[in-house]
């Protein structure tokens, strides 16, 4: 069948028509397929700075293939500032977060947390679930950077760490994956990774003579430990929840710390993870524990795990809202470990004394502080203990290797 010119020409016209009404529309569903994601910087610093990040980051999430993101726009940025008013830490809790991104009409909301210690930058970020309040992808604060080139640089690299880089966890288990500087061990158990920190063994001055030091700090005496490793965090409730098939915890989140749990619960957890990975890992003994959150062989002599101010180290009464806290969410101490001051108490292996003296009965040790507890108890030195039945929503625990 011969078409002639005219038809042809109108044939042609017609397609051109729809080619150039549908070409919008295909491109519109494109993007709308993204998933949203909006950018909060905060942190101590100038709000020039967080400007510049944010929009570091806000060009490498729209260079991604699944994500877009959305302007900081005044409502966002006044309904965060309205909430950090009314909080009485001076924070925004990640669940109101999550409720403002609700309203923004965002899928994730990127939060960068910027922090300054001795004229160094670090960048924590997590990306957080609008809908159901839960981090799904989180970047940890272990590099520095001393200038403004460097912190974007970084930023940028935070960016597609939370919408490029992170792959859900493999099933299974995977006994040990060594970084390239044999210091970090990453294991998998069922879909959830969790990383151990080596600590080169050494000598050390155990306890406190500081005049808040209690009795049971004393004597202050030199303690060696061997080389072992440790947990990087505190053991969550989604590794607890892979290995136990329950979870006992009073606040609940994934990537919080597990608590609720007894010393005893703590011995079945490690059976059964050492039972899976072929590794026979257990809880750290108080000297393992106090040289570990020192600082070990790196150690700069800090009251608390990693520095002298709480607040930018740890959760504890003065800035956790009465809850615990997504762990690895503070700077970590001189060993890139996290929490080991503040959030959750942790179990240690030992039975405690008063005075360090090899004849020990009565409760367990538990170390480090919690979100309830006053700055006091969160010092590297402070020594708590529980009987081992003892379950409590501040009172979690810390893996060793």
């Amino acid at each position: 069948m011969i078409i002639s010119m005219k038809r042809f020409v109108n044939i042609v016209r017609i397609i051109s028509l729809c080619l150039i009404t549908l070409l919008p529309m295909q491109l519109s569903a494109q993007a709308s397929s993204k998933k949203k994601v909006a950018v909060y910087v905060t942190g101590a610093m100038d709000e020039s700075y967080k400007k510049v990040i944010g929009a570091k980051m806000v060009a490498k999430i729209i260079a991604s293939s699944d994500f877009t993101a959305v302007e900081r726009t005044s409502d966002f940025l006044n309904a965060l500032q309205q909430e950090q008013d009314y909080s009485i830490s001076g924070e925004v809790r990640d669940s109101q977060i999550a409720k403002i991104g609700q309203k923004l009409g965002v899928k994730y909301v990127a939060v960068a947390d910027v922090s300054e210690v001795l004229d160094e930058c670090y960048i924590a970020s997590r990306l957080i679930n609008v809908e159901t309040g839960e981090i799904i992808a989180t970047t940890d604060a272990s590099s520095p950077v001393e200038t403004m080139q460097q912190l974007t640089v970084l930023a940028e690299k935070v960016a597609s760490g939370l919408t490029g880089n992170v792959q859900p966890a493999s099933a299974g288990v995977v006994a040990g994956a060594l970084d390239s500087t044999g210091t970090v061990e990453t294991f998998s158990v069922n879909g959830v990774t969790f990383d151990m920190i080596r600590v080169d063994g050494g000598s050390f001055m155990m306890g406190s003579s500081d005049p808040e030091a209690n009795s049971d700090e004393r004597p202050v005496h030199s303690e060696t430990v061997p080389t072992f490793w440790i947990g990087k965090t505190e053991v969550t409730q989604a590794l607890w929840l892979a290995v136990m098939g329950s979870n006992p915890s009073n606040f609940r989140g994934d990537n919080l710390p597990v608590e609720k749990v007894s010393w005893f619960m703590c011995q079945e957890f490690v059976e059964r993870l050492s039972n899976l990975t072929g590794r026979v890992f257990r809880l750290p003994t108080e000297a393992e524990w106090e040289y570990a959150a020192r600082g070990g062989r790196n150690s700069r002599g800090y009251k608390y795990s990693g520095g002298n101010d709480l607040w930018r180290l740890g959760w504890y009464d003065e800035n956790s809202s009465r809850s615990t806290h997504p762990v690895g969410t503070k700077l970590p101490n001189e060993l890139g470990i996290y929490d080991m001051s503040g959030n959750v108490w942790e179990w240690t292996a030992d039975l405690y004394s008063s005075n360090y003296s090899l004849y020990r009965n009565g409760g367990r040790v538990n170390r480090g502080g919690s979100w309830s507890s006053n700055a006091r108890y969160c010092r590297t030195a402070y020594r708590n203990n529980y009987t081992p039945s003892d379950c409590y929503s501040y009172v979690g625990l810390r893996l060793a290797l």
